[in-house]
């Protein structure tokens, strides 16, 4: 069986792992992300090849951004800015010496839950990942869309607060409260934690939250309530527009049934609300592949993209 090199690049860390056509992971590991230069960025990975030579055809890359799979062509890079309309598949086929297929993350974690994951027996829905911000990706007809500029399913950016929008949002903190990233994300939760608690939000991270919340502190339980309510809203939202079966939720704090639960919660109440609404619920779930969704829908993408 064939084997695999796929990266998953963040803003943080690329994440690695040696892959076999099925979605096995041989190994894995992770190593620090250069987000300074389009030199540094590139000879991150020599180390990589060296390891993996001569193990792996292909190399399946998941990355943030407007991404061109079809074409390979990085048209922005999120926390990596210095990438701008460049070819980053063939820039990384050079350097692994193999083919390269690149495809956005959010859009490389449908492509895994609709293999045969969460979204595996529905024709039309949604990831939502709760990261620093509101990642996504939207399956339609069975097919993750890309969109007409490779942007679909920037959930970050979903409008929530449209007079703030109007007015303009010329830093991250307007921003935050303009747009639906400053709640539906784990970065939303702690920032609006840290607030009410009067307290740095560098001191508090996700570990820190649910050990409060655990411990009944009041405020990490309206928070996360508040934070659920907000996801409804959104939700609400999305499914005027796109009429989905399922959503599955996604990020490293999803791993807490908490945060399903209350989203869950709190759309069947948010949806009864409304007592004129043309709507039905979707269902919410949890993703079933994690953090790992993203390396298993890059390689996704790569297969099908070497298929044809």
């Amino acid at each position: 069986m064939e084997q695999y090199l796929v990266l998953d690049l963040g803003g943080t860390f690329i994440k690695y792992a040696l892959m076999q056509q099925n979605g096995e992971i041989l190994r894995q590991g992770k190593v620090v992300s250069p987000v300074d230069t389009m030199d540094h960025f590139l000879t991150a990975f020599e180390p990589l090849r060296q390891e993996f030579a001569g193990e792996y055809a292909g190399v399946a890359v998941s990355m943030p951004g407007r991404i061109d799979t079809a074409r390979g062509i990085a048209h922005s890079g999120g926390m990596f800015k210095f990438i701008k309309y460049d070819p980053i598949a063939q820039l990384l086929s050079d350097c692994f010496q193999a083919p390269v297929t690149i495809a956005n993350d959010g859009k490389c974690a449908v492509k895994a839950e609709a293999w045969d994951g969460a979204l595996a027996d529905v024709d039309n829905g949604a990831v939502i990942v709760l990261g620093t911000g509101t990642g996504g990706g939207l399956l339609l007809n069975r097919q993750v869309w890309m969109g007409s500029n490779f942007a679909a399913g920037e959930l970050s950016v979903f409008g929530m607060d449209f007079k703030k929008m109007t007015d303009g949002c010329k830093t991250f903190g307007d921003a935050r409260e303009a747009f639906w990233c400053g709640w539906m994300s784990a970065g939303g939760i702690l920032t609006h934690y840290a607030a009410y608690k009067a307290i740095d939000a560098a001191s508090v991270d996700g570990y820190a939250f649910f050990d409060a919340y655990e411990a009944g502190d009041p405020v990490a339980v309206q928070t996360l309530q508040e934070f659920g309510k907000m996801a409804a809203a959104g939700i609400y939202s999305l499914q005027s527009v796109l009429d989905l079966q399922k959503i599955a939720i996604g990020g490293g704090i999803s791993a807490r049934p908490e945060v399903t639960e209350v989203i869950r919660s709190c759309v069947e109440q948010q949806f009864n609300s409304i007592v004129f609404s043309p709507l039905k619920v979707p269902q919410i779930v949890t993703c079933k592949y994690g953090n790992n969704a993203n390396l298993l829908g890059a390689l996704r993408f790569h297969l099908e993209q070497e298929n044809d």
